[in-house]
């Protein structure tokens, strides 16, 4: 377990990835897009198993990286905006150059700030995503807040933050709009 701001500032990467990335999921029109995004979700997800103590693997990481840059080029593909699209490529890889390469692209303020911003394309781009900037700031104001116990006790706090980021990832998927997402296939 990694008990340093490290560890916490890779489990907040995480949430984000995690948590937007729900609408990406919820918007995915095709099994090909689900498929790309379950790699992407996979690499972010092991982020909560490496800081409980296991190594990333790295074929995880690079395939979440790979599958993270064809998500992106078949953007056009999903009934998101471009806008939103890029800002979730961005922040995935952030989050994936944490944990698999252990170097920072982006400071936690930035990551929150491009979050905001993500979520702001969303929210003007879809009807159904009024809110979405507010509920990403609070969001965002919970993870911290769960968050501040990590240096005394880590473990039961990912455990939290790793179940409440569920929660929000399906809000978001809500966010993405009625008749997208699993069950509402098309061919490729």
């Amino acid at each position: 377990m990694q008990r340093s701001v490290h560890g916490a500032d890779l489990a907040r990467d995480a949430s984000v990835v995690l948590r937007i990335g729900g609408a990406v999921f919820g918007a995915c029109p095709s099994d090909r897009l689900r498929s790309l995004y379950y790699r992407v979700d996979a690499g972010a997800r092991a982020a909560w198993r490496h800081l409980r103590g296991s190594a990333p693997h790295p074929g995880v990481g690079q395939d979440a990286q790979q599958a993270n840059i064809e998500l992106w080029e078949r953007a056009s593909a999903l009934p998101l905006p471009a806008e939103f699209l890029t800002g979730y490529r961005d922040l995935a890889t952030a989050a994936l150059v944490r944990l698999y390469h252990d170097e920072t692209v982006m400071s936690r303020a930035e990551t929150a700030a491009r979050a905001i911003e993500t979520v702001g394309f969303l929210e003007a781009g879809r009807e159904g995503a009024a809110g979405a900037v507010d509920f990403e700031r609070s969001c965002q104001a919970s993870s911290d807040s769960l968050l501040e116990g990590w240096a005394e006790d880590p473990l039961p706090v990912l455990r939290r933050l790793r179940r409440q980021t569920d929660v929000w990832a399906l809000a978001y998927q809500r966010f993405a709009g009625p008749g997208h997402g699993p069950g509402h296939d098309t061919v490729d």
